[in-house]
């Protein structure tokens, strides 16, 4: 079944950096058709299509993939989502592209995120030369900031309704025996996120 579902589907990758830039795949794509192929793959932390079988593919091992779908008027984004990107706000950046490039509600969209991370783990003792400070209310007593509710509510700030927004909430290194997690191994390999119309 779920060879079937990949059958004749472009499976797309980007070279992942923590940062914010977000990819329109069916113009990039697009654009290098028409042009020899990029000698570098593409950069950028969020994919966003229109196009059947054009299947965004986001990896993570203890980051975010946050995962979205307007039914409306088709459209699918996959978002990775790491603390850097948290405070760039990646996610709503994603949103905006997807109503200015493709006319999207924000109302419509429904959102889905990964296991990551959870409150529980997500430990960082350098926060305050890390995190803007607008983030600390984010933050419990042990220094641990809870990163899925970060990820609800700039969804919901960028107008996805809150009965739209799932959350595995499934911590990586809590449950290391069947997540990679980065802070658990140190060294480890990426599971991969898909999103696509078929």
């Amino acid at each position: 079944m779920i060879g079937d579902c990949f059958r004749g589907a472009e499976l797309v990758y980007a070279r992942q950096v923590h940062g914010r830039q977000v990819i329109y795949l069916a113009g990039y794509l697009a654009g290098q058709r028409e042009n020899p192929p990029p000698a570098e793959p593409i950069v950028g932390d969020a994919m966003v299509t229109d196009q059947p079988q054009q299947y965004p593919v986001i990896q993570v091992a203890d980051c975010q993939a946050v995962l979205l779908y307007e039914p409306v008027r088709q459209v699918v984004a996959n978002v990775h989502c790491g603390w850097r990107g948290s405070i760039q706000n990646i996610i709503g950046r994603t949103v905006e592209t997807m109503v200015q490039q493709l006319d999207c509600n924000p109302g419509k969209i429904i959102a889905g995120i990964g296991p990551s991370l959870g409150p529980c783990c997500a430990e960082f003792i350098n926060y305050k030369t890390e995190i803007p400070q607008a983030f600390w209310y984010y933050k419990d007593s042990n220094n641990h900031f809870d990163f899925w509710s970060i990820s609800c509510d700039q969804l919901a700030n960028a107008g996805v309704p809150s009965k739209n927004i799932e959350s595995s909430r499934l911590c990586t290194r809590c449950r290391a025996d069947e997540f990679f997690s980065y802070r658990t191994e140190k060294i480890t390999g990426r599971f991969a996120v898909v999103i696509g119309l078929t």
